[in-house]
């Protein structure tokens, strides 16, 4: 390990091990459970988070070849993520300029196609991968003087950083300052080599709960070795983990079993996979979390106050290059996404989900290790100018 903000974590982490140092928040705090079920909370996040932020959209080794096209719904956005010809990934929404039409379907799960061009179902315009309008049927005679290139597709602000695509859903919001938004958090996609990951699985569901109920899921690790006894719970220590702030987001290292061996072994030989699990929080709903020989990326996007679409795509080193390492795989993304993720993290959200609304709580108590959750917070609150942490019950 040489990364210096990984290796001052590793130290940190250790003096917690060894309860040389606390993490903790000086006291406990409260939040209000209506956060979680009021539409118009969730109307307001839309409005000034959604529409706003830059957005992961996907990681571009979901679309090797120019042609594949990553068809999805974001937050009521119908949009196209399209590899061209020239290899630039480009963003658009999914309509057409003529008649409003959606132009382009998948039915596979992973909302991956490969397309040539995109054309309309309902009058056969023509658009390149670049968004370029090239065909009118009738052009002459319907459209006389019509200057096609006005009416290409509508692009979104859109990037790709260390593999990952970022984009903004708002076609007018204007330019995205993706520099700005990551804070440095692009270093330590370098650092695990995200540009060179590999696109292995992806998996969508539909789930009774609050998108943010899920996020505070991923900003504590008290729940681990009890929510999780039964799965990977064993493999960690049990609340223990050290979280940073990187402009609106997050990284938190959290010890694994083996974290132990560190204390023999020269900082040169730390390693981040084995050692310990590295977990991100990318504002506003995006969760990576590198696993000892895979990554999951982990979006959240709301349907409504109390259902949000969960998507989980997984990256490899390399793509399997034999039945071994293919089952490994298989079995891993099977294990972490339904016995892990929908068995128990969704599972407990949707049950959490329930009580929101009973009135059972006026306020919700928060422990001095949960952190990350307040901090997560109070960043929502700055963009929504609100106020949902307090230091005292209702």
């Amino acid at each position: 390990m040489d990364h210096a903000p990984h290796l001052a974590q590793f130290r940190r982490l250790l003096a917690l091990v060894r309860r040389e140092r606390d993490e903790n928040l000086a006291q406990p705090f409260y939040i209000r459970p209506n956060i979680y079920w009021r539409p118009e909370r969730l109307q307001l996040e839309m409005q000034r988070v959604f529409r706003r932020a830059p957005l992961v959209l996907g990681h571009a080794a979901m679309l090797p070849k120019a042609g594949d096209t990553l068809v999805m719904d974001v937050l009521g956005q119908p949009l196209l993520i399209a590899r061209g010809r020239d290899g630039t990934i480009r963003g658009f929404l999914n309509v057409c300029r003529h008649r409003g039409t959606r132009l382009c379907n998948t039915d596979n799960e992973n909302g991956i196609t490969r397309q040539s061009q995109f054309t309309c179902p309902y009058h056969n315009w023509v658009y390149d991968l670049d968004g370029r309008l090239k065909h009118v049927p009738l052009e002459a005679e319907g459209f006389p003087g019509l200057d096609k290139a006005r009416f290409g597709l509508t692009p979104i602000p859109l990037a790709v950083r260390e593999g990952m695509i970022f984009g903004i859903i708002d076609p007018d919001v204007g330019a995205m300052d993706l520099d700005g938004f990551l804070a440095g958090i692009d270093q330590d996609l370098s650092v695990f080599g995200f540009g060179q990951m590999q696109f292995y699985a992806a998996a969508t569901t539909k789930r009774k709960t609050n998108w943010k109920l899920i996020i505070d899921a991923f900003q504590e690790s008290y729940h681990v070795s009890r929510l999780h006894r039964s799965t990977v719970g064993p493999f960690f220590l049990d609340n223990c983990a050290v979280i940073d702030s990187l402009g609106p987001h997050s990284r938190a290292v959290v010890a694994r079993t083996e974290f132990a061996e560190i204390a023999a072994l020269p900082e040169r030989d730390w390693d981040a996979r084995r050692h310990s699990s590295f977990a991100y929080m990318l504002f506003p709903n995006t969760i990576l979390v590198l696993h000892p020989d895979y990554t999951s990326i982990l979006t959240m996007l709301p349907v409504a106050a109390d259902e949000t679409l969960f998507r989980h795509v997984m990256l490899v080193p390399q793509l399997p290059q034999d039945e071994k390492t293919e089952a490994h795989y298989r079995r891993s993304f099977d294990l972490i996404e339904g016995g892990v993720f929908q068995a128990e993290d969704l599972h407990i959200a949707e049950q959490a989900q329930i009580g929101m609304a009973s009135g059972a709580n006026r306020t919700m108590i928060y422990g001095r290790f949960e952190s990350g959750i307040r901090r997560f917070h109070e960043t929502l609150d700055e963009w929504l100018g609100t106020s949902s942490v307090s230091e005292m019950a209702e």
